[in-house]
């Protein structure tokens, strides 16, 4: 550690993406003393802030408009940003000159001495991790949360940690050689960036990076619900029993009981496994009382508590910060209560995908606040989905139109012209027991300028809503 910060005096470093990611690279760079250079495809125009401020703290070497040949030979060291694709041409190039090409996340990992815990998965990332950096600040640990949510994983590097907790997209998994979390996590695997990645084998093969530098002292989390990362367990633990220095299996479900690892059936939660320690936590706890619906974040709920549990926290500082959990901003957020009704709020929520999501996610009569703006959503497959357990569907805002010609069979008489009339006709409507869901399905630019902004003003509308 010591000797790769002296050895990095005066030597030629290049970032490539003024992301966040990049800019904090540079920066964390810059104050190691490296002569840091930067890279990016877009104008000088639209980097104009970014430049400003690298120049502001010295540095001024930089390439806008496209990566050249010419800029990225005669570097030491090149770290991508992950938005960057690694099979780009040019870094071939780079190695062969004999420079070395990393990502900001190796980049941050060979300078902490901080214990990670590295997740990785499809969906869910960004609730489990903030769940386990809430659960490990209850218990007193000081944490850092980041990587792919909220600080860049470099700005770890600042300070010495008890504990690092950090969210990686397979793109950042892509640049690692030495990362090594003493706890991996992968939640799952749906098809996604498939322009990055041919196959489903190729997917597969960038997330599970994340257990390459794992030895047979440390743990690997995989969800035994997933087909592909079941099958892959196994194929770790026949390695591990033929002597391989690979890191132990601990598998968990919501659907089945599990060897080693933790399930959860029905109200019961089962935990076969070992702390890092060594202490024995075979157990069974009676199921928290999470805020947020469905199995998947059930299976987000479970891995955060096996996790927290093999760490060393103490079971009653995990329920408890599992039952007080409301979740991420405007994601199937638990807004609050009102006579009786819930109010969710899945602002997030702007294709029918994410619709069929969060609808399938409760089990109780729903009011479904579905507009905004539209941007040629075909509404018409919400059509079965709807007919169980719907109290009332509120078309609101600049589709509302949109939505009532789609789904005619739905339509009460009744459209909200912005989202506080779609707020008033919902807490009018509901009844005792349901749920009242603002899953849009649509944009938010017909009255607001996010869906940020659009849930904000969601959530304020419930908190002045009559009960």
């Amino acid at each position: 550690m010591t000797q790769a910060r002296i050895d990095s005096q005066k030597r030629k470093a290049l970032v490539v993406g003024l992301g966040v990611s990049g800019v904090a690279a540079a920066r964390f760079l810059h104050l190691q003393g490296w002569l840091v250079a930067v890279s990016d495809q877009r104008s000088a125009i639209e980097l104009e802030e970014v430049l400003k401020t690298l120049a502001e703290i010295g540095i001024a070497d930089f390439e806008t408009g496209g990566h050249s040949e010419k800029f990225f030979l005669n570097r030491d060291l090149i770290v991508v940003s992950p938005g960057v694709p690694l099979a780009l041409p040019i870094f071939e190039v780079a190695r062969r000159s004999g420079c070395e090409v990393i990502g900001e996340v190796e980049l941050a990992a060979r300078h902490s001495r901080s214990p990670l815990v590295a997740l990785t998965g499809t969906n869910g990332k960004t609730t489990t991790v903030t769940l386990l950096g809430e659960i490990f600040a209850a218990a007193g640990i000081k944490t850092f949360v980041g990587g792919n949510l909220g600080r860049p994983a470099v700005e770890m590097a600042n300070e010495q940690f008890a504990s690092a907790i950090l969210e990686l997209s397979s793109f950042q998994l892509e640049g690692i050689e030495s990362f090594h979390p003493r706890i991996a996590i992968v939640l799952n695997l749906t098809p996604d960036h498939q322009d990055r990645y041919p196959d489903t084998k190729a997917y597969l093969k960038a997330k599970t990076a994340i257990c390459r530098n794992q030895e047979r002292p440390d743990l690997l989390l995989l969800n035994r619900d997933d087909p592909e990362l079941a099958a892959f367990g196994v194929l770790m633990k026949t390695r591990r029993q033929a002597g391989e220095n690979v890191p132990e299996i601990l598998f968990f479900s919501v659907e089945r009981e599990v060897e080693m690892g933790a399930s959860w059936l029905a109200d019961e939660i089962t935990i076969k496994a070992k702390s890092l320690a060594g202490s024995n936590l075979e157990r069974e706890l009676k199921a928290p009382l999470p805020k947020l619906p469905g199995a998947h974040n059930r299976s987000n709920y479970l891995v955060a508590l096996l996790v927290a549990l093999v760490w060393g926290i103490k079971k009653e500082i995990i329920i408890s910060t599992l039952n007080a959990f409301t979740g991420i901003a405007n994601r199937l957020e638990y807004v609050g209560s009102r006579a009786g009704v819930d109010f969710y709020n899945d602002s997030k929520a702007t294709n029918i995908d994410a619709v069929i999501k969060a609808v399938n996610s409760f089990d109780r009569p729903l009011v479904l606040l579905l507009g905004g703006y539209d941007k040629g959503a075909d509404f018409t497959v919400l059509d079965g989905l709807l007919k169980q357990g719907l109290r009332e569907l509120i078309p609101f805002g600049r589709a509302a139109n949109e939505v009532v010609r789609q789904l005619p069979a739905y339509d009460k008489g009744f459209k909200a012209p912005d989202l506080q009339s779609a707020v008033d006709r919902a807490v009018s409507v509901a009844q005792f027991g349901d749920v009242v869901l603002l899953a849009p399905g649509c944009a938010s630019f017909d009255e607001f300028r996010n869906y940020q902004e659009r849930g904000d003003a969601f959530r304020a509308l419930v908190r002045e809503a009559s009960p």
